[in-house]
């Protein structure tokens, strides 16, 4: 019995050890984890949040065309560049994705602030891209990164002719007189 005995203490030993193994493996990974999520934040405090850059074809003075490049939210975008599937022409054959911030990029640009241009007058925009062949629209890449070094990327199609032909309504001044 005492072979027995020996067995079990030996066997709650190595239980014992292995259950105290478990919960430091188990706080370690708390800590590290709690750390991160400070780093976090910390990183979210200093940038003031993560940037949101947009590259849209504005249409509120239709029919004229707007290209506006706008940072949405609440955090610095810095070293904005733009790839282009196809050059940014208007129907006289300007090259709009030629202008030096659209070509050689955009060093900083703050929460909600945008930078606009105008493009062209919807008609001749819309005949313009169909005889360029540009039916699907174009494909711009936008990479940034926030304050904290963070680096973004996103696709965004521009497509004018989505509007073509649409019965605009002017917005008008809704307040009494």
């Amino acid at each position: 019995m005492s072979e027995d005995v020996a067995i079990a203490q030996i066997i709650t030993a190595i239980t014992t050890v292995f259950y105290a193994g478990v919960f430091a493996i188990g706080y370690y990974l708390l800590i590290r984890g709690n750390r991160q999520t400070l780093r976090e934040m910390r990183e979210q405090r200093i940038s003031g949040g993560r940037p949101q850059i947009i590259i849209q074809a504005r249409y509120e003075r239709l029919p004229m065309v707007d290209l506006v490049v706008k940072n949405f939210s609440g955090g610095v975008a810095k070293e904005i560049t733009f790839a282009f599937s196809e050059p940014i022409e208007d129907s006289n054959g300007f090259v709009l994705s030629e202008l030096s911030y659209l070509k050689e990029g955009m060093s900083f640009l703050g929460p909600r602030e945008e930078v606009a241009c105008a493009w062209d007058n919807l008609d001749d925009l819309a005949r313009s891209l169909r005889e360029k062949g540009h039916k699907g629209g174009i494909v711009i890449k936008v990479r940034y990164e926030d304050l904290a070094g963070e680096s973004y990327e996103t696709d965004w199609r521009i497509n004018p002719l989505i509007y073509e032909h649409n019965r605009h309504v002017p917005p008008h001044n809704n307040q009494a007189r």
